[in-house]
């Protein structure tokens, strides 16, 4: 299966969220207009609140699923142009309402939220704030089995495994990452579609938000072998999108990278024992 693949890399404005909505719903209109083929948009981690906020903006700007303010608004426009969203965001459980995660939410073709993904690795200040999630989702669509990380996420092999081993056809990134790591960034992309014969889509911010931090885009499209097909390697705002071919996995897995049928999961045991 053949799908039309968009990231938007942004600079969100800290704790604002109708500015960042309005960004985000403008950016929709100008993907579809320059890529009208596209199935699914990707935007960055934490794209309508910003990132280095205290824990009371978090509080005050978090949505819970189904219904939040840019779920209804994405959901509009998710359905007015038949496309799949993804994009960052605080979620307040909805059950304890003080909890919050670091969380990425799709938004189908229908309009609807399907679920989110809730970080499993915070990272750092994060902490202050949100929840550690403890679940990789897969949420299987009209354009494929997807798989969703945040950020600090995608340095770790097992999450991506975890999504291969439950069968994704794609891995889908949101992320924050930071200066000075850009090389750090551009291998672990590489190495996460690579290891799993998977397609990877990344969409990173750029700019700052006036605290200690500083990211600098290279939002990333790779094939199942960790080649870019598609990157935006500068601080600007912009997008990039691709057709990818998501039939390419089972074929170079047959071909070459047989690493799922020569795993050997019974020796793999020390790689689940604690540090």
């Amino acid at each position: 299966m053949k799908i039309t693949v968009s990231c938007v890399q942004l600079l969100p404005r800290l704790g604002d969220k109708q500015y960042n909505l309005e960004k985000m719903r403008s950016w929709v209109e100008t993907v579809m207009t320059q890529y009208p083929k596209t199935q699914l948009i990707v935007f960055p981690e934490l794209m309508t609140s910003g990132y280095e906020g205290t824990p009371e903006m978090f509080q005050e700007l978090a949505e819970t699923l189904p219904d939040g303010e840019s779920m209804r608004l994405m959901g509009e426009l998710a359905r007015k142009h038949h496309v799949h969203i993804v994009y960052g965001f605080p979620e307040r459980d909805p059950v304890l309402t003080d909890v919050l995660y670091n969380a990425a939410v799709l938004i189908d073709s229908d309009g609807k939220a399907r679920g989110t993904y809730r970080k499993v690795h915070p990272f750092a200040d994060e902490k202050r704030w949100c929840r550690a999630g403890c679940g990789f989702p897969v949420f299987d669509t009209e354009i494929g089995k997807l798989g969703i990380m945040i950020c600090w996420d995608t340095g770790f092999p097992e999450v991506a495994r975890c999504y291969a081993l439950q069968g994704v056809d794609l891995l889908i990134v949101s992320t924050n990452w930071e200066d000075p790591y850009a090389d750090d960034w551009d291998l672990i992309t590489k190495a996460r579609a690579f290891d799993n014969t998977l397609h990877l889509v990344a969409a990173n911010r750029i700019g700052n938000d006036g605290g200690t931090l500083s990211f600098f885009g290279h939002s990333k499209i790779m094939d199942p072998v960790g080649r870019e097909i598609a990157a935006l390697d500068e601080e600007k705002e912009g997008v990039i999108s691709a057709e990818i071919d998501l039939s390419l996995t089972q074929k170079e897995r047959a071909r070459y990278y047989t690493f799922f049928r020569d795993r050997r999961p019974d020796v793999y045991g020390e790689i689940v024992k604690p540090y």
